[in-house]
């Protein structure tokens, strides 16, 4: 039917056009327009029934899993997506396929999944738990290193998130208390490593009355076993069972080291009765040559284990300062105190403890009575070896390195912090490196600590010459 519509001209006159309009349409018409028109709306909906139904990808994942593609591949490669989407039957994973074009290489087509340990709002959405591509899943030592070094800044924002909830519920103190906890929660692990080792020099000192100088290279030995094991085991065996393989190989490796120089070094100059400057050299020539041959086997830059328990957990807090600690720190310091009491039980309480003490009061009323003193030195070397050893591979899980050249500085402060406590006691040494790990801690947190090293040396020379038996003044030996 024809309308006329009207309107204005730019210049305000009428104009006039004619309009066509469809016929009214009948009732069935109007029921077949109507159905027409919801078909024509249908794949619309199918597609949107459909959306809502597949996975979310979430943003997170999505640049995460973005980030890890140039880690990849060589360095100057061109990179180029082509499709990314959700894995079907996966929770919180994302698939990304894309083109490399390395250099000096055609194009290639690969893909990468990356799976999370949580999604939305999750702070677990940032962090990555599995990772794959067309040649297999990533071991969990690569994966470990590739978070570590590659994605850090990801992780760290959850972590931070976290770490300040945590810091907000502990209590607050005053600012001197909070900072004096932190430095003592710093110095207990090295003070429990001095400890170990001192108990070590404790353990042959107090039974021949001669100094071995090179339990230092000896606990590295022991140290470079553990973290060998730990890369190894870690990644086929799970945590647990490669720190318990690292635990045993670091004490079997320092316990066979230390045997095999008593036998071959000390053995032989004590028994044609030379005096305890004899030994001191020949242990000294000992350690330059074991130290060597570590550099020499393992290469002169340091060996790396990944991180074991080294979150912060909140202890106290002062303003925006918060005093922490790790399981790490803990796990140290109670393996070290286990080992300790084992070792002074094993010295009062067993057969082989009643021979030391035996041996180190009158050796030759302890052979009358039946003691092998071969045996007994052989035995004594071995277990000093061994506690090295386990002071080496606390030092590895606690620092999560092992160098060649630890073991001068090492051996020399446990030598310190045996002779504060009473070089010929074992529960003295072992206190004599609590003592000084927080004295050296100390001295790190409020005095300047380019002259620690200094302090400790000059502490050395002034406890020799004023109390050279240490606190615990045990039996008096010829040196």
């Amino acid at each position: 039917m024809p309308v006329a519509h009207t309107a204005l001209s730019g210049d305000g006159h009428p104009l006039t056009r004619q309009l066509t309009l469809p016929p009214s349409p009948s009732g069935r018409g109007l029921f077949s327009a109507c159905a027409f028109q919801l078909l024509s709306f249908l794949p619309l909906l199918l597609c949107l029934l459909l959306g809502g139904c597949a996975s979310v990808i979430e943003p997170d994942h999505l640049r995460i899993c973005r980030d890890v593609l140039p880690a990849l591949h060589a360095e100057g490669s061109q990179i180029r997506e082509s499709r990314y989407g959700p894995v079907a039957a996966l929770k919180n994973t994302v698939r990304i396929d894309y083109l490399v074009r390395e250099p000096g290489q055609p194009n290639l087509a690969h893909h990468v999944i990356c799976g999370f340990a949580g999604g939305g709002t999750d702070a677990a959405r940032f962090e990555l738990v599995r990772l794959a591509t067309e040649r297999g899943e990533l071991s969990p030592v690569r994966l470990l290193i590739l978070k570590r070094w590659w994605l850090g800044d990801a992780r760290m924002t959850a972590e931070t998130a976290a770490r300040r909830q945590a810091q907000a519920a502990v209590p607050e103190i005053p600012m001197a208390f909070a900072y004096a906890l932190q430095q003592g929660a710093n110095g207990l692990a090295p003070a429990a490593l001095y400890g170990l080792l001192a108990a070590a020099y404790a353990l042959v000192y107090g039974l021949i009355g001669r100094i071995n100088l090179a339990f230092g290279e000896i606990a590295v030995a022991g140290s470079y076993a553990a973290v060998g094991i730990v890369a190894i085991a870690a990644a086929s065996l799970g945590l647990v069972p490669a720190l318990a393989l690292a635990l045993a190989a670091g004490a079997i490796t320092a316990a066979a080291t230390n045997l095999a120089i008593g036998r071959a070094v000390v053995a032989p100059i004590v028994g044609q009765k030379q005096s305890g400057q004899a030994v001191l050299v020949a242990t000294i020539g000992m350690a330059v040559a074991l130290g060597e041959t570590l550099r020499l086997t393992h290469g002169s830059s340091a060996r790396w284990s990944p991180p074991i328990a080294s979150d912060p957990i909140p202890l106290v807090r002062s303003g925006d300062f918060v005093a922490t600690v790790t399981l790490n720190q803990i796990g140290v310091v109670g393996f070290a105190l286990i080992v300790a009491l084992g070792l002074i039980g094993l010295i009062r309480r067993s057969a082989f403890g009643r021979s030391w003490r035996a041996f180190a009061d009158d050796p030759g009323m302890a052979a009358l009575f039946g003691v092998d003193p071969g045996r007994l030195v052989a035995t004594t070397f071995a277990l000093a070896g061994g506690v090295a050893g386990l002071a080496g591979f606390a030092h590895a899980v606690h620092f999560g390195s092992a160098h060649f050249a630890l073991g001068t500085v090492f051996g020399l402060k446990a030598l310190v912090a045996a002779i504060l406590g009473g070089v010929g006691s074992v529960p003295g040494a072992f206190l004599g490196g609590i003592a000084l790990g927080l004295a050296e801690t100390a001295w790190s947190g409020y005095l300047p600590i380019e002259w620690r090293d200094p302090a400790v040396y000059i502490a050395l020379v002034l406890l020799i010459v004023v109390r050279p038996h240490g606190l615990f003044d045990p039996p008096r030996r010829p040196v």
